[in-house]
Parts: C-alpha cells; sequence; structure tokens
C-alpha cells in the first residue's frame, strides 16, 4: 500500500488523480484501524502471561443502577408499560393501538407460552417451538426489556427491575435444578443440605422504568401447600421448561429401567408416574401421557410392557371439579378404562428422594426414585411427581405491592369521602383479597389503596392489574386463559378508546370449558348461564362427551393459535404423529 501511495499516475486526468488519492487516504485509515485493533494486547486476553486458566479471573463489578427510558417516537404517546409475557400481558399489548401508546413490556420471559397445548410438548406430540410467540415482532410496535419487576414506586411512578437475560436466578422458576444450586455447610434439610444463595453472575443489574400507565399481568406460581420436599423435588408443569424436563424425566425413568443393574422393584418405582391435581392441567397431562406410553413406549421397550403406572392424585373427592357431575363421572370412568388410576380425596404429606420406608438420609438421586407420602396409603414409589395443583401469588405480588411508602396524592380517585384529600397520608397499603392474597381491583381492573387505620380506599388511576393475580370486587372470572384473554381485550379497547370512566365494568363471558382424557376422548361444557339465572338455549346439550368433543377441542385450540405459522406447524406434526408416532427422543 506504501508503493501505490508513493507511485504517480501521470497519465490519468485530474478527477482520476482525485478519485485514487481518496481511494488510497481510506486505505490507509483501514489499514491503521486494523493494527490497532489487532495488536496483541497481554491485559485483555483472556489468559494472558498475568492471568494463567488456573488462576481466578478478576471479580464481576458490582451491582449498578441506570435509568432506562423505553423507546419513544412521539413524545405525544402515553407510555404504558406491561408488567409479565403471559396471556394478560402479551395479548394487551397486540390489541394496544401503537399510534396512541408506547408499549413497553417487562418480563423475565421473552416469549409468550400457548398453555393449552403444553401437555402435548411434554409428549413428544408438538415440538416446543409449535406454541410458543416471541414477544419481540415486527409486526408490533412493542418494546420488551427481558427483566423481573422487584418494586414499584407509586408517587414517582417508576418500576424498579432487574435484568435477567443470562439464565439466573432472577428468573421466576418455581424449581431450580440441582447442578445450579450453591449451598454453605450445614445441617441436613431433607434432600437439601445447608443454606442456598445466589452467585454473584445471577445478580441482574438494577434500572428505573417509567410509566403513565402500569398494567400489571405476572401471573401466578404453583401452590405447594407448604408440603414437605414439594419445592425442592416435584416437577410442575407452567412452562416450556417445565414441560422439557417432564419430557426428559419420563424418558429418563424408561432407560433406567432397562438396565441390567435395575432391580424389579426399583423398575416398579420408576415406572410409576404420579400427577398431583386433578384440574384440567392435570387431568389433562395424566391423559396424554399415558397416550403416549401406551402408542410409542410399549413398542420401543417390550421388557417393560404393561409396567407402567400413571396415578392421579387430588384431595377433592372427585376429577374436573369445575363441570357437571355427569361430566366429571364420565372423565373419571373413562380415564379408569385407559389405565389410570385415580385417588381422589387423598392428602400429600411428603415428597422425598428414595425408595419407600428407607431410612434418612434421601439424598437427591435422579438415578432411583422418589417416595410420595400420603395420609391415605403411607408411602409409595415414584419415577417422577409432577406438582399440578392450584395457583398462589408470587413474590412480586406478596412482598412488593404491600405497603405503600408515599402517598400517590396525584393518581388516585378516594372513596368513602366528601373531600378530596385523604385523612390521612400515612399507613396506605395495596387492597388486597384476604386469603388469596391477589389485588383487588375495581370493576375496570383498577388497583385500590386502603388506609389500615380509617379503612378508607382509594383507586389508582394509572395502574392496573389483570389475570390471575387480580380479583374484580364485582365477581372474579375463573382463573383460566380464556378469562384473561377476554381481561385484556377489553383494557386495550378502553386505552383505545379512552372511554374507561364512560362504560360499564368488565363482565366475562364464558364460551365453554374443554378438557382431554385420553385416547380421542374429550369434555366439553357447553355454558348455559344467563345474568338473570335462565338458561341460554335450552335446546343445547349440558355438554359434549367423547370423540365429537375431542374434535372441538383440536379445532378450537388450533384456531386459538397466535400466528399462522404454528398453525401450519401444529397441523403438520399432528397429521405427522399419526404416520410415524411421536417424538420419543430425550435431549
Amino acid at each position: 500500500m506504501r508503493y501505490l501511495a508513493a507511485r504517480s499516475f501521470p497519465t490519468l486526468g485530474a478527477g482520476q488523480q482525485c478519485y485514487f488519492l481518496q481511494t488510497r487516504i481510506h486505505i490507509s485509515r483501514y489499514q491503521s484501524c486494523w493494527n490497532h485493533h489487532h495488536t496483541p494486547n497481554t491485559a485483555t486476553r483472556p489468559f494472558s502471561s498475568r492471568q494463567t486458566p488456573e488462576t481466578p479471573l478478576d471479580p464481576a463489578p458490582p451491582k449498578i443502577q441506570a435509568s432506562v427510558q423505553p423507546r419513544q417516537t412521539h413524545k405525544d404517546r402515553e407510555k404504558v408499560v406491561v408488567l409479565g409475557s403471559g396471556w394478560g400481558g402479551y395479548t394487551l399489548s397486540r390489541k394496544i393501538s401503537s399510534s396512541k401508546y408506547d408499549c413497553t413490556i417487562i418480563s423475565p420471559r421473552s416469549y409468550f407460552v400457548f398453555t393449552p397445548l403444553l401437555t402435548d410438548t411434554a409428549a413428544g406430540n408438538l415440538d416446543f417451538s409449535s406454541i410458543v410467540e416471541p414477544v419481540r415482532d415486527h409486526k408490533t410496535k412493542v418494546d420488551f426489556i427481558q427483566a423481573a419487576a422487584r418494586s414499584v414506586d407509586l408517587k414517582k411512578k417508576v418500576v424498579m427491575c432487574e435484568a435477567s437475560v443470562v439464565k439466573s436466578g432472577v428468573t421466576e422458576s418455581p424449581r431450580v435444578e440441582e447442578s445450579e444450586r450453591t449451598y454453605e455447610e450445614g445441617p441436613e434439610t431433607g434432600s437439601m443440605r445447608g443454606k442456598e444463595h445466589l452467585r454473584q453472575w445471577e445478580q441482574g443489574q438494577m434500572f428505573e422504568i417509567p410509566y403513565d400507565k402500569l398494567v400489571i399481568a405476572v401471573g401466578c406460581v404453583s401452590q405447594t401447600f407448604d408440603t414437605p420436599g414439594v419445592r425442592e423435588n416435584a416437577l410442575f408443569f407452567k412452562d416450556i421448561g417445565d414441560s422439557r424436563r417432564v419430557k426428559r424425566r419420563l424418558r429418563e425413568c424408561f432407560e433406567l429401567a432397562t438396565l441390567p443393574t435395575t432391580t424389579e422393584e426399583m423398575q416398579r418405582h420408576l415406572l410409576h408416574f404420579a400427577i398431583v391435581g386433578a384440574g384440567p392441567t392435570g387431568t389433562e397431562l395424566a391423559a396424554t401421557l399415558r397416550d403416549f406410553i401406551a402408542r410409542n413406549m410399549d413398542e420401543l421397550y417390550p421388557s417393560l410392557k404393561g409396567k407402567a403406572r400413571m396415578t392421579l392424585y387430588d384431595i377433592a373427592p372427585t376429577v374436573l371439579s369445575m363441570f357437571d357431575k355427569s361430566l366429571s363421572q364420565y372423565a373419571m370412568e373413562t380415564m379408569s378404562k385407559e389405565g389410570i388410576e385415580i385417588r381422589t380425596s387423598h392428602h400429600i404429606e411428603e415428597l422425598r428422594w428414595g425408595v419407600p420406608n428407607s431410612c434418612a438420609p434421601h439424598e437427591m438421586d435422579p438415578k432411583g426414585c422418589l417416595t410420595l407420602k400420603t395420609k391415605e396409603e403411607g408411602e409409595v414409589g415414584v419415577g417422577m411427581c409432577v406438582w399440578a395443583t392450584g395457583n398462589t401469588m408470587n413474590k412480586f405480588v406478596k412482598n412488593a405491592l404491600n405497603g405503600v411508602d408515599e402517598f400517590p396524592e396525584q393518581s388516585v380517585h378516594l372513596n368513602n369521602t366528601n373531600g378530596s384529600t385523604p385523612e390521612t397520608r400515612t399507613g396506605w397499603h395495596v387492597k388486597k383479597a384476604p386469603k388469596v392474597g391477589a389485588l383487588l381491583v375495581d370493576g375496570h381492573f383498577r388497583v385500590q389503596l386502603e388506609n389500615e387505620e380509617s379503612k378508607q380506599t382509594a383507586v389508582l388511576q394509572d395502574v392496573f392489574a389483570i389475570g390471575d393475580n387480580a380479583m374484580p370486587e364485582t365477581g372474579a372470572p375463573p382463573a383460566t386463559a380464556q378469562a384473561t384473554n377476554q381481561e385484556a381485550k377489553w383494557l386495550a379497547d378502553r386505552f383505545n378508546q379512552g372511554d374507561i370512566d364512560r362504560v360499564g365494568d368488565f363482565s366475562f363471558r364464558n364460551m365453554g370449558t374443554l378438557a382431554y382424557i385420553g385416547n380421542a376422548n374429550a369434555l366439553m361444557q357447553i355454558p348455559h348461564e344467563k345474568k338473570d339465572g335462565g338458561r341460554r338455549n335450552p335446546y343445547l346439550p349440558e355438554g359434549l362427551t367423547g370423540r365429537m368433543a375431542w374434535l372441538v377441542w383440536k379445532v378450537a385450540y388450533l384456531s386459538m393459535s397466535i400466528s399462522w405459522r404454528n398453525r401450519m406447524r401444529i397441523m403438520f406434526r399432528w397429521a405427522n404423529n399419526r404416520v410415524f408416532g411421536s417424538d420419543v427422543s430425550r435431549f
């Protein structure tokens, strides 16, 4: 290059010589930048002469705080911050007007899960990507920040968040793998030892997000009722990660049972799969896994054919208690014929590792089985226990949304008073349901405050809550995806129309309830109720059962899938399974 720079071109014109001169200048600059960025630097190389692989790396930088402003292309748009990417948050973000609002989703999960088909992914009937929609979508003008909300300042109107981009303890997960835990030395406590604490890289950076309107749709976590060993040893079923663990563990138990060193007694324990919770999730999971075992695993493992057991536990006297008694009884009879053992009116007392009636210590050992202890039957060995019981509020709703440090006078409407100012500015807290702890909202999903002493209440005009973490005082809809979806659409319409103070309260419209019960059989509860208590249509049956309900189940959930891309994937996989069977791989 230096040779080119030194030469002259006497035969070229003035314009051509100027062009070549500019070209040589750019080449020289590029060479200078290349040498600068590729010069060895022992201070920044991963393993320099001053730092070998055996020596520890420099300590991680301390946690910092930053103020992050959501993208705002139009200053006249209000900032709507949505906490959560489930049915409530994701649906609202898709329906809200991007010309009126600058919407930002904050969630530790960067995707939406179509939960009605989650059981199919655990059995290998569908790919995980078939029921997942990314929150970042080029069709919707919605910002996304992968973080977990930690607190809300109602006075300053900001949300304090902790980044959770890296897989870490920041993500709200009901179960953390044992290999991801660190402990201090200490006495044994069940199947875990010592005190659990976060590693330094698991602590995300803290930052604040301002808002004009805040929508809380963080959902719930599984209710364990403080049963010993459940939180540490059970598998849950709310997210893609949970489904992947169930899929892997079921196949893992079959592989362990075929080892030459496995005894017949251990085989019986490993091939016994327990589902706790006989609601729609637990019932459909038990039925789907039973179909998968009968149609695929019995053929792949002929020596184990007929040895696998599926048991469904519940404290209620019947399964699918939200259905009519006739439909619930039909479900119990059908599932029993398919080989699913029904254990209703059973109380779970403990879940631990190890064989039944063995002595402590009971250390975690995935190569072996677990022991499920019930009040009625004592201890039984199981290879896997999936906990699919009711819901409880997560830590954010329990702890962060509790007391109010500064009363937000400018953004509340006072109730039970004739004046415009509160009787006192101290002693206020977020109003919650007494037993479940959900946020008590008005008929327009606005969060309320309550004074501990005077019992005076105030409605926050810019903070809303929808989904399982909210309970309208005007009448709580069922804790289903159908109800949350309707709530999100209703609230988005109110935002877009700007008529939230002029319309009536939200009213849930029951579109029916579906449940799969195995071997191409399903239930459909047809709604008949009216507001005045009469029947909506006397010619409609109470419900559908069998193959007809199964076809309705298939068509309904296929049409409810969000994108056409996933609808095509689902149709292809269902057709593929009829010919080649389900996916039996373990990864």
